[in-house]
């Protein structure tokens, strides 16, 4: 439609729209900021501590494959101060659609894995789940303190602590019972405590958790082979308590990192006894299962192998042989479950004969510690598999 304008209208309307501006302001997005702090780690170098800060490990490991790069040992406070954070306390955000690579064979390599985003379709899944958790977010979850302990020896640090399972919690892994095998390197200076929001958050979805303190490198009796007599004796104690109680219906055992090495190693060595027969499945989080290659590499806690061993694999072979978890002696079904992104435990350790594996795209090496991760969430996943 045309609308007749008379002359001077229209010469009004053209010096209006001459003289008049107009400025549209347009927003840009914030540009996304790394949030992966560095990791700085001081644990390789204070192995002789005594129990130094079990509650304030500060180990933030620097993304170190076997690749040969050297440890930072710079101030954590000041690290963390003089980096830029897009969230709380170093942690990477990953959209509800990560791909988690299971492996259902463990004759399958890792690359003929398929792809699986149970993520999204798992009943505990979360829009947005964490991975690449830095090791001080583990220090501000959540937590309740242990509900009871029982010792297995006579040394202090011989002890179980026990989280029972919340009643009324009605979760897949509810009745189910964990023994725990905490990590740290082998070293004296991290205890069982560093993972008190884990253990917390099984106990709150209804599982018993059996969390084992021993002996490690520079405590006496400590490293190897005390650190496995004590992980053994300790898992032998709780599954005598645990069928005592008759409250749960399967048993797990799961061990992080160096905590995984002992307790595949202490599964093995209960293999075909009594206690062995009890345990459901055996479950390496992060663990470590080539002793003689991971000593050699440069990371921190790598370096720690030789102190935990006693020597170098080329002194130590008959030893590093003993202490290299064998799959197919473990008589419970063993399942490995690894982030592809592990700074600290290369991926290549979760791939043993007679053993299955579930990779995690972009997992970290604390992610299966922290219940906001996709790493937990497999775990979950796991523990809930029934018969």
């Amino acid at each position: 439609m045309k609308f007749p304008f008379k002359p001077t209208c229209t010469a009004a309307l053209t010096a209006l729209i001459t003289c008049s501006s107009i400025t549209y302001t347009h927003a840009t997005g914030q540009q996304n900021v790394n949030s992966h702090l560095n990791y700085n780690d001081t644990h390789a170098s204070n192995y002789n501590d005594t129990h130094a800060s079990n509650r304030n490990y500060k180990d933030i490991h620097v993304r170190e494959l076997d690749s040969g790069s050297n440890d930072t040992h710079s101030n954590l406070t000041s690290s963390i101060h003089t980096q830029v954070s897009s969230s709380a306390l170093g942690v990477l955000l990953t959209t509800s659609n990560y791909k988690d690579t299971h492996v259902s064979d463990g004759e399958l390599s890792l690359n003929e894995a398929s792809n699986d985003t149970h993520a999204k379709n798992h009943k505990n899944a979360k829009s947005r789940m964490l991975t690449q958790v830095a090791y001080s977010a583990l220090g501000v979850l959540p937590t309740r303190e242990h509900d009871t302990q029982f010792s297995y020896g006579e040394d202090p640090l011989q002890t179980v602590y026990v989280w029972h399972g919340h009643d009324g919690a009605q979760s897949e892994v509810s009745g189910n019972a964990v023994i725990f095998v905490h990590g740290g390197c082998w070293l004296n200076a991290y205890g069982y405590d560093h993972a008190k929001g884990f253990y917390s958050a099984l106990a709150e979805l209804g599982m018993g958790v059996y969390v084992m303190e021993y002996r490690r490198v520079g405590d006496q009796g400590g490293g190897w082979p005390g650190s496995l007599n004590d992980v053994t004796s300790a898992m032998k104690a709780s599954i005598d308590k645990i069928v005592a109680t008759g409250k749960n219906r399967n048993i797990y055992v799961v061990g992080h990192s160096a905590g995984g090495q002992l307790g595949l190693l202490a599964a093995q060595q209960l293999s075909g006894s009594d206690w062995g027969k009890n345990i459901k499945q055996v479950i390496g989080l992060a663990a470590i299962t080539n002793m003689q290659s991971y000593a050699r590499g440069k990371n921190s806690c790598q370096t720690a192998t030789p102190q935990f061993m006693g020597g170098m694999p080329s002194d130590k072979e008959f030893e590093y042989q003993a202490a290299t978890p064998v799959a197919t002696d473990i008589q419970p079904a063993v399942i490995l479950l690894q982030g592809n992104e592990d700074s600290i435990v290369p991926e290549h350790h979760a791939t043993m004969p007679g053993a299955k594996n579930r990779i995690i795209t972009n997992g970290g090496h604390f992610d299966w510690l922290h219940p906001d991760s996709s790493s937990f969430d497999a775990l979950l996943e796991v523990l809930g598999e029934h018969d």
